[in-house]
């Protein structure tokens, strides 16, 4: 099929979105039972994923369960420690460009637990230097936040914070299996944080949720202005490799995007048309520095806990309980090394990155090129020329970026430059 009949046939299909691969069966040929080297890598940022809530989303594509006992929790903050530790004193060199806590939802731990963890945090950062731009950042939600965590939080040097909401309308949030606190109670724990030292908060929403009309987003554009947070991010709902859902078609999905989008520049929040990411200060792109090296720069990351996802220039890993629908069993392992390890080819990185950097609406042609060891823009000729002939895409400099036309279809944009399925 010629490049136009790629993209048509790929306009309406929701698995093409910024989900890269498309099944586990897809790398299988390059998993090897080996760890992944990261022997390459002059800069690294870490993530720590802590699978525990206190509500399971069904929106939610991630590894997780109900938060457990305090045991249990601590149980797997041992093994955590102990796995971070290990990577850290074997590769002291490195410089940190970012260290994010996600999830699930780690404030959801107790408050001593919660401590703990701070704590792995702050000994990994005693061993490693970490670059100019260092900014970590930790996930919670608004009914698992309590002074003390805000405190510890702010102590432990990390001062951005992002709160899921997902939307502000009961209804839609009861269809998806959760609760928000009232908006008064959002203002106070917001009020809260940022007297306690945190000094950016962020507010996550989503678009394509099951009852979510153009009612229900005003009402959430209402809520973030009276909530004022520094940033928002703006999240579709998918379906990927290990979770399919019914979303809606792409033009309802295009209209909600651009509903919020136009909604929150009105507030005055800066971002590209086809970004998630929206900041009241335009320099800081609205991202942890962990998503920034990750999504803009190509920089490798290294994940910690369940699940949790690594990529190095050799390949990607996935810890122990990828895709596993019940994880209360592997809390008891002495390390969650150990899943699922892919050496891959250079163009298999390459669409990793280009995957990753779509939530963005854009990659660079510089960092493509650097991945595959070749000029990325005769590679990709024929689908770059497509592109900018018909407006997908836009260049300017050595970066790529979707366009509003394109945008309405950015999973099928970006999964030309793919390798052949």
């Amino acid at each position: 099929m010629s490049i136009e009949e790629i993209y048509n046939t790929r306009k309406e299909d929701p698995i093409w979105n910024t989900s890269y691969p498309l099944s586990p069966d897809q790398w299988a040929k390059f998993r090897i039972d080996q760890t992944l080297p990261f022997n390459q890598e002059k800069e690294l940022s870490f993530y720590i994923h802590i699978p525990f809530c206190r509500q399971l989303c069904s929106f939610c594509e991630y590894t997780r369960m109900i938060c457990p006992n305090e045991k249990q929790q601590y149980q797997y903050l041992r093994t955590l420690d102990n796995d971070v530790s290990n990577f850290v004193s074997n590769h002291p060199d490195i410089i940190l460009r970012g260290f994010d806590i996600g999830g699930g939802t780690p404030t959801s731990l107790s408050e001593g637990n919660f401590y703990y963890l701070l704590q792995i945090f702050r000994e990994a950062l005693d061993w490693i230097d970490v670059s100019s731009d260092f900014e970590p950042s930790i996930e919670g939600t608004f009914d698992t936040l309590s002074d003390k965590k805000l405190e510890l939080i702010a102590a432990s040097g990390i001062h951005r914070l992002s709160l899921g909401i997902q939307s502000t309308d009961k209804q839609v949030m009861y269809h998806h299996h959760r609760h928000n606190n009232d908006l008064d109670e959002m203002q106070r724990w917001i009020g809260t944080a940022i007297s306690k030292g945190i000094e950016k908060v962020n507010l996550d929403l989503m678009y394509g949720l099951k009852g979510q009309t153009s009612y229900t987003i005003d009402m959430d554009l209402a809520a973030i202005s009276e909530l004022h947070p520094q940033q928002v991010t703006l999240y579709e709902l998918r379906t990927n490799m290990i979770t399919s859902k019914n979303v809606p078609s792409k033009s309802i999905l295009f209209e909600q995007y651009s509903q919020y989008y136009n909604g929150l520049i009105a507030l005055g929040y800066k971002a590209r048309f086809g970004e998630n990411a929206f900041s009241m200060d335009e320099r800081d792109r609205g991202l942890s520095s962990y998503l920034r090296s990750r999504m803009l720069e190509g920089v490798s990351y290294k994940g910690f806990g369940i699940s949790a996802q690594s990529m190095s220039k050799a390949g990607i890993c996935y810890n122990v309980g990828k895709g596993e629908m019940d994880i209360r069993e592997l809390i008891n392992l002495p390390t969650y090394e150990g899943g699922y390890t892919y050496l891959l080819p250079k163009e298999e990185l390459a669409a990793k990155y280009i995957a990753i950097s779509a939530y963005n609406g854009s990659f660079s042609l510089k960092h493509l090129s650097n991945i595959l060891g070749k000029d990325a823009r005769n590679i990709y000729k024929d689908i770059i020329d497509f592109c900018l002939l018909n407006q997908l895409l836009q260049l300017s400099n050595d970066e790529l970026t979707v366009t509003r036309k394109g945008f309405e279809h950015v999973g099928a944009v970006f999964s030309l430059f793919y390798p052949k399925q």
